[in-house]
């Protein structure tokens, strides 16, 4: 059975096909970007919408660190305008005489699996792994995309350890301000519930859309969970 996972436009994905995953393996890789604004017709003393007449870059070019992007030749000598980082021409304005740069930082940062099994395929959008057991589940409300070990509290009353909630997604009917608040302070990661979600929670929530569904999963209790904010969907897997 294959648990299905949306990748966002403009990452990369780490993981291979055959590759055995869980919270400790690399998902996605983001570098960041940037945009550079270079006035033109300053830098070459020029009217602002004749930049168009010295340019040697347009929109959609790439671009490198040294290239030069516009020239004004003279009699004597001749006056460059150089790009200082490396990407693409982005926007061009003959109104303020500006080109504007998209370049893609050195930074980058990795978002860990949130989720766990075996890849079995792997495309520019989607990813597939292989799992035991799998339901899934129409959500009425969702924040992220997210997932995890899950972590039932089906009576409220009882008391709940850092050592049952640490870095999992608890799954509750409802649940009160004072047990959000403590529950957070355990090191849950998310909520799952069936009525409205805790809304002054900066953590990932996802509200099952109806009863018998909600039902039903306290009744498989499945260890993991996985939720697509794309399509609205929550899926219960071991």
């Amino acid at each position: 059975m294959n648990l299905t996972i949306s990748i966002p436009d403009g990452v990369k994905c780490l993981l291979k096909p055959g590759q055995t995953v869980d919270s400790d393996s690399d998902f996605l890789e983001n570098k960041t970007t940037s945009e550079i604004t270079v006035n033109i017709s300053k830098k070459l003393g020029i009217a602002s919408n004749k930049i168009f007449n010295y340019l040697k870059k347009f929109v959609g070019d790439p671009i490198k660190k040294g290239e030069i992007i516009a020239e004004k030749k003279g009699l004597i000598n001749n006056i460059t305008v150089e790009s200082n980082s490396t990407g693409f021409i982005k926007e061009i304005s003959h109104y303020d005489g500006n080109v504007i740069i998209s370049s893609s930082g050195q930074q980058s940062y990795k978002i860990k699996a949130f989720f766990k099994g075996e890849v079995v395929d792997l495309d520019k959008n989607q990813l597939k792994i292989r799992v035991e057991q799998m339901q899934e589940f129409n959500l009425k409300f969702v924040t992220d995309n997210f997932g995890g070990q899950t972590f039932y509290l089906k009576d409220v009353t009882k008391p709940i350890f850092a050592q049952q909630t640490s870095n999992k997604i608890m799954v509750i009917e409802s649940i009160a301000a004072y047990l959000k608040t403590k529950a957070e302070a355990l090191g849950i990661k998310g909520f799952v519930t069936l009525k409205t979600p805790p809304q002054d929670s900066n953590l990932a929530k996802a509200q099952i859309k109806n009863t018998e569904d909600f039902k039903k999963v306290l009744h498989l209790n499945f260890p993991y969970c996985l939720i697509d904010k794309q399509y609205s969907k929550i899926y219960f897997y071991r």
